[in-house]
């Protein structure tokens, strides 16, 4: 299944179609959110689109913020080229001459109809829109997998040359990202949901210093430790204990 978005293909003909009677086939509600299908057909393919109303608030949001600080600039900003320049300005923006720049009302009003609007194309002619909406909503999960590997588990750069030893470390990476994996589930589970990335810092800072004596002994000093490790060696079935001991 191919799926891609490409929000300047639902162009007002499809918004028509959109905002026309009636305007959804499916819809879901999902606590403070519903979200409404519907299927339309493009070059040959199906286009999903989706309205949320979780994303639409979101979206007039992000807008109103962001009309908040062009207002600003415009009062203190003498040089309009500079907000020109600017695309995330530029598209509300209505420019008279060469020194005349104010807010484009119209430019506003045609923005918010696009609020809570998301389009999916695909090349699948057995799955349902719910489960093609499904798939593209899950891959924020294959993107934060790379994310921990590239940078928690640092499967990159690799500084080995023989083609064993780059497997070697490609698989100990993909073992290590499998029990990370692991270990979040089961904590959410038991405890309450924690990053990955917060899982390495609330292990790495479980140390033991080790001294030694002038008679030759060596005595180990755990550090003491957050509640979210305690948490993470009790739900792995292991113990932890902060009392100094005596090495053997």
């Amino acid at each position: 299944m191919k799926l891609d978005w490409k929000r300047n293909l639902i162009q007002p003909y499809f918004l028509s179609k959109l905002w026309g009677a009636p305007q959804y086939t499916i819809s879901s509600q999902y606590d403070d959110e519903t979200i409404s299908l519907r299927e339309l057909t493009h070059n040959n393919r199906r286009l999903i689109i989706s309205h949320s109303t979780k994303r639409a608030r979101k979206d007039e949001h992000d807008r109103n913020e962001a009309v908040e600080k062009l207002r600003k600039k415009l009062c203190k900003n003498k040089n309009p080229s500079q907000l020109i320049s600017n695309y995330g300005y530029k598209k509300f923006l209505k420019v008279q001459g060469e020194s005349s720049v104010s807010l484009d009302e119209g430019k506003l009003s045609e923005a918010a109809k696009w609020d809570g609007l998301h389009g999916v194309i695909t090349n699948s002619e057995t799955l349902e829109s719910k489960e093609i909406l499904a798939q593209y909503r899950g891959l924020w999960q294959v993107e934060e997998s790379f994310r921990i590997t590239k940078h928690d588990l640092k499967v990159r750069p690799i500084f080995h040359w023989t083609p064993e030893r780059i497997r070697a470390h490609i698989a100990i990476c993909f073992m290590t990202f499998t029990c990370v994996r692991n270990l979040e589930y089961r904590t959410e589970l038991q405890y309450k949901k924690i990053s990955p990335e917060a899982i390495r810092k609330a292990l790495v800072g479980v140390q033991t210093s080790i001294l030694r004596h002038l008679n030759g002994n060596r005595y180990a000093i755990p550090s003491d430790v957050s509640q979210d490790a305690r948490k993470l060696y009790q739900i792995m079935g292991k113990k932890h204990s902060t009392t100094p001991y005596r090495v053997k």
